[in-house]
C-alpha cells in the first residue's frame, strides 16, 4: 500500500516492510524494519535495509514514525506514523495472543488503522496458542505411542520455529528441513534457542508448500496452520482483530488482505467507519 508516497508492504523509493514472509517483501532505495527482519529477509533477496527498533522514533520520509510488535513472527512490526491529518497505524500480519518466539504485540491509539484482515470473519475462531500447543502435543505423543513418527506440514519461517520450540520445550526432538534450519540459526542470533535439532528425530517437520494435500494426509500426519487441522495460527483470528480495533481506537479503519471486505462490513455494523482497500492501492487520508 501506497501513503504519501511511502511503501507500507509495498515497494517505493522509501519503503517499510513489516516482516519477512515473502508475500510482504519490497524493493526501495532503502527499506526501513526491524533487525531480524532484515536478517530473516536477506536469506532469500537483497537489499538496503535500515534497522530501526521497537520503540524507537525516526523519520519515514517526511513523517515521524515509530515501530511496535506485531506478534506475528520474530522481528514483525507495525508502524505508526504522525501524519498533517492525524496518526495512522499499520498492523502488518498481527497477532493479539503471544507466541513463543515473537516479541509480545503492542497496538498504539492512532486515528486511522490499517489492519490485516486474513481472518476477519467470525468463522476463525482458534484456540489459544497455549491451547493449540496442548492439542499439538497430544497428537505427538499419541503417534508415539503407537509406533508412528508424526509429520508436522508448517510453513518453513516463523511457523516451523515455532513449532520447533514447543517440542523443544516438551521434551522432543525434531528433524525439520535445510531451509528451517537456516531460518532456526537467524533466531538464535536473537536470543531463540534449538536444543532439540536431530537427524533421527521424534517429529518430522516438512513444508506447508508439499505436495501433499489436507485429504490425503494419513492419521500421523498433520498440517499447523490457520488454515489447517491444527489451528495453531501466527494471525489474529475474528476476535483478536476486533480486540485490536478495540484497543487501537481508530477514528475509521482501513482493512486489508483475506476477508477485507467482509470485516469491513462487520466493523461498520459495530459503529466504525471502514473501508476495505487493495494491498497495493494508493491510498488517501
Amino acid at each position: 500500500m501506497i501513503l504519501r508516497n511511502l511503501g507500507l508492504d509495498s515497494s517505493a523509493k522509501i519503503a517499510f516492510q513489516s516482516h519477512a514472509h515473502t508475500d510482504h517483501f519490497v524493493s526501495g532505495e532503502v527499506i526501513y524494519a526491524t533487525r531480524a527482519t532484515k536478517f530473516l529477509s536477506h536469506l532469500r533477496k537483497g537489499g538496503f535495509y535500515r534497522e530501526i527498533g521497537f520503540g524507537e522514533t525516526f523519520y519515514l520520509g517526511e513523517y515521524r514514525a515509530k515501530l511496535y510488535p506485531a506478534g506475528h513472527m520474530l522481528g514483525s512490526a507495525g508502524i505508526k506514523l504522525w501524519l498533517d491529518t492525524g496518526t495512522v497505524f499499520y498492523t502488518g500480519d498481527t497477532k493479539w495472543f503471544k507466541l513463543r518466539t515473537a516479541e509480545k504485540s503492542r497496538f498504539p491509539r492512532a486515528d486511522f488503522l490499517i489492519i490485516e484482515a486474513t481472518f476477519g470473519v467470525p468463522a476463525f475462531t482458534f484456540p489459544s496458542p497455549r491451547e493449540a500447543e496442548k492439542k499439538l502435543i497430544a497428537f505427538v505423543e499419541e503417534a508415539l505411542d503407537r509406533g508412528k513418527r508424526p509429520t508436522l506440514y508448517v510453513n518453513q519461517m516463523g511457523k516451523a520455529q515455532e513449532v520447533m520450540k514447543i517440542l523443544d520445550v516438551h521434551g522432543y526432538t525434531v528433524r525439520p528441513s535445510r531451509e528451517m534450519l537456516k531460518v532456526a540459526r537467524v533466531y538464535k542470533k536473537f536470543g531463540v534457542e534449538f536444543g532439540n535439532v536431530d537427524a533421527n528425530g521424534d517429529v518430522v517437520l516438512r513444508s506447508y508448500r508439499s505436495p501433499k494435500v489436507e485429504n490425503s494426509l494419513s492419521p500421523w500426519e498433520l498440517t499447523v496452520s490457520g488454515f489447517g487441522r491444527l489451528k495453531l495460527s501466527n494471525h489474529a483470528d475474528f476476535w483478536e482483530l476486533i480486540r485490536i480495533v478495540e484497543r487501537v481506537k481508530p477514528e475509521k479503519v482501513f482493512t486489508v488482505y483475506g476477508f477485507a471486505e467482509e470485516f469491513s462490513r462487520i466493523l461498520r455494523g459495530l459503529g466504525y467507519p471502514a473501508k476495505a482497500v487493495e494491498p497495493n492501492a494508493v491510498l488517501e487520508l
